[in-house]
């Protein structure tokens, strides 16, 4: 054997079972050692889970309380605050906390659970016998919420006893969060609407621009070094945008007062007025008589007895509610009358159908289909020979009647439309209706006869106001709304809204007839009981026969503007079914728009024009013509507004009687002069609005 293979052989080494045996007892030691160390991991986790786990977790980043945002406020156009968030405080209960268990002098106690519970019945209205409940019924609960919505005043002393030197108050921490608030109660509630839990808006501008008057909550972060000290990172809340509207609340605290006492001294089933910027379309006030507290938005007490309310089913009180909150400017359909001619006679004016001083013939009637009954004039025997400018200064049906139907139906579907009419007018408030009227196809005669003086249509008052501006301007349509501009919770504008003109609906010749014949229909028409000595205004009165089966039922109306040379405002004035029996009296809402504006006209800055107007001698109407008939006329006018003055007066839109009335016509009451329709078209106007209410039913919208 070589050497070579003598040193490899020795190189061979075998595992001896001594070397077994000592590798199986490194491995029995190794083994015993991890179950040693399992069992004792068991044992500190459940003797000191809790104190291993605080001490772990507390060298983690984690998340504390959200810090919530202030939802902007709302304001009227001088600033003035109209709804805003102020900070509350939640107050929180800490079971957990407030049962810990320390040692006292050897023996174990609950130091914090007297002190804590005596000091939450010193300052807050809260039983011991319920705290000590929740204690024992939730040992380890550590967020039970106790009273909500405190206000600082009512938490600052339990804060102060809790921060005092050794206090043993624990267990009890405040949550913040903000509360929507209205300073001005039920004022402009119409237009502001409310908010509901999380900050979301219902009806009014809170609903409309909730995501602008909505921010973005903020949160704090915190971590523990390496030294166990509490670090914290705080993302600040993000506040809401303030909405600036279009509103002047002193305005609109004056029309809600008249409002109320209109309705405490006669009373309507309806009563609503809208002051409106001429030039830009802005919402000065808009009211109606169901005002209702915006921070209590869920009582019925004002409106309901307590027997009444609990008898109600939900939805009953669901329903009552919404008829409460509806804002009637924006959402109830209803036939406007003869304001509605203003409009008729503008586009037949501007199409050259009529001239500036025609005349017609008016014998108190028109046949308008052959075989029904004639449709009645407010003179049963006739105003007799009238121009077009009396014939709306003594809101003349015949003559109207016959105007139209030198139109036509294509001539009258294209002014309703240019004027808004049946569509939405884009306010900005949730729950616009859009009214019906006839589309061109749907004009036969009698219904183009009855659009003539506003029957058998339908509109909103936002669509008439809108309307009404446009033709005493100059003839231009904007947009209405009710908010200015939008600024953030600096202070710094971030959008504004201005005035949008939509179109030019007539030429501005033909306005300013309009505004002539409009400003002399108060002076010596149908409204003289608007008129106040010093002031230039005009208008139209309304008295619209309701279709609803029952006779008797009217809506009486004023839609004026102010002054005469430049107009500046609208303001519309609705009284529907007043509680008199013989409810055709448009005297209610002039005298209604009378008051309102003998005490707003200083504030909007309308000056007294101490001699009245001078009408040019080409602009002078033909109602001061010299001859007899004429005179007679004017004088009976005349005596007729001494008569209103007195409270004595007729409806003025009946007040038109010439020398052609006779003495029993003179005697006949409004309600009877305002039975227009016999029994035949006044069912055939009732069907047709009715199948226009099934229509609204059904989603279906006419076609434009």
């Amino acid at each position: 054997m070589s050497r070579r293979d003598r040193v490899k052989e020795k190189k061979i080494k075998k595992f001896t079972h001594q070397m077994q045996a000592k590798t199986l007892l490194v491995f029995g030691v190794v083994l015993l050692l991890m179950i040693a160390l399992i069992a004792r991991l068991t044992y500190l986790r459940n003797e000191d889970g809790d104190k291993y786990s605080k001490k772990v977790l507390s060298q983690q980043t984690y998340s504390s309380s959200v810090i919530p945002y202030k939802r902007g406020d709302i304001v009227d156009r001088n600033g003035t605050v109209l709804a805003t968030s102020i900070k509350v405080y939640n107050l929180i209960l800490d079971p957990k906390t407030i049962l810990e268990i320390k040692k006292v002098n050897g023996e174990e106690t609950t130091p914090y659970r007297e002190p804590t519970l005596q000091a939450l019945t010193t300052y807050f209205d809260l039983e011991y016998e319920e705290l000590n409940k929740i204690l024992i019924e939730k040992p380890t609960n550590q967020y039970t919420v106790m009273l909500k919505q405190l206000e600082y005043s009512e938490i600052k002393e339990f804060e102060a006893a809790m921060k005092e030197k050794d206090s043993k108050i624990q267990g009890v921490w405040f949550e913040e969060e903000y509360k929507r608030i209205y300073p001005n109660n039920s004022a402009a509630s119409d237009i502001i609407g409310f908010t509901s839990a999380g900050n979301v808006g219902n009806w009014g501008l809170e609903q409309t621009y909730n995501t602008y008057l909505n921010g973005t909550n903020g949160r704090e972060y915190g971590y523990f070094d390496a030294e166990l000290n509490l670090e914290r990172t705080v993302k600040p809340a993000v506040d809401g945008d303030t909405i600036v509207s279009t509103i002047d609340l002193n305005i609109q605290q004056i029309v809600e007062k008249h409002i109320t006492k209109f309705m405490k001294n006669i009373g309507a089933k309806n009563s609503a007025v809208m002051v409106m910027n001429a030039n830009t379309g802005e919402i000065i006030a808009m009211a109606s008589d169901k005002q209702y507290d915006l921070n209590d938005p869920y009582n019925l007490d004002d409106y309901y007895t307590k027997s009444e309310i609990e008898a109600m089913t939900e939805q009953e009180r669901l329903d009552a509610l919404y008829g409460i909150w509806k804002n009637f400017a924006i959402s109830q359909n209803y036939e406007p009358g003869s304001t509605f001619k203003p409009f008729v006679m503008a586009a037949a004016l501007d199409e050259d159908i009529i001239k500036d001083g025609d005349h017609y013939i008016c014998d108190g009637k028109q046949v308008v289909v052959e075989g029904i009954k004639p449709i009645r004039c407010v003179s049963r025997s006739g105003h007799g020979d009238i121009t077009i400018e009396e014939a709306i200064m003594k809101s003349c049906n015949d003559a109207m009647m016959q105007i139209v139907a030198k139109m036509g139906r294509s001539l009258m579907a294209k002014y309703q439309f240019n004027y808004g009419f049946g569509r939405k007018t884009g306010i900005d408030l949730p729950g616009e209706e859009i009214g019906q009227v006839f589309t061109e196809e749907q004009l036969n005669p009698l219904e183009l006869a009855t659009t003539s003086f506003g029957q058998g249509l339908t509109v909103t008052m936002v669509q008439m106001a809108s309307a009404f501006s446009a033709t005493v301007n100059g003839g231009y349509y904007y947009t209405p709304h009710l908010v200015n501009k939008i600024k953030n919770a600096d202070g710094a504008t971030v959008e504004n809204k201005n005035a949008v003109l939509s179109k030019q609906v007539i030429s501005t010749k033909t306005s300013d007839l309009l505004r002539r014949y409009l400003y002399n229909t108060v002076e010596s028409g149908t409204a003289k009981t608007v008129a106040i000595k010093g002031y230039q205004i005009g208008g139209k009165t309304g008295t619209a026969e309701k279709h609803t089966g029952e006779d008797g039922v009217y809506l009486v109306s004023f839609l004026g503007y102010f002054p005469y040379d430049n107009p500046q405002y609208i303001i519309y004035t609705i009284v529907d079914e007043v509680n008199d029996e013989d409810q055709a009296q448009s005297t209610y809402a002039q005298q209604l728009t009378h008051d309102i504006l003998n005490e707003i006209l200083p504030f909007l800055g309308i000056l007294k024009s101490s001699d009245g107007i001078t009408l040019d001698d080409d602009d002078k109407t033909d109602a001061t013509q010299s001859d007899d008939t004429q005179q007679d006329d004017v004088q009976q006018d005349d005596t007729q507004a001494g008569n209103q003055e007195d409270g004595t007066s007729d409806d003025n839109d009946a007040n038109t009687n010439d020398t052609n009335s006779n003495d029993e016509t003179t005697d006949e009451d409004d309600g009877e002069n305002y039975k227009l329709f016999d029994e035949e078209v006044n069912n055939k106007i009732k069907d047709i609005l009715d199948s226009k209410k099934t229509q609204d039913n059904t989603g279906n919208e006419p076609v434009e």
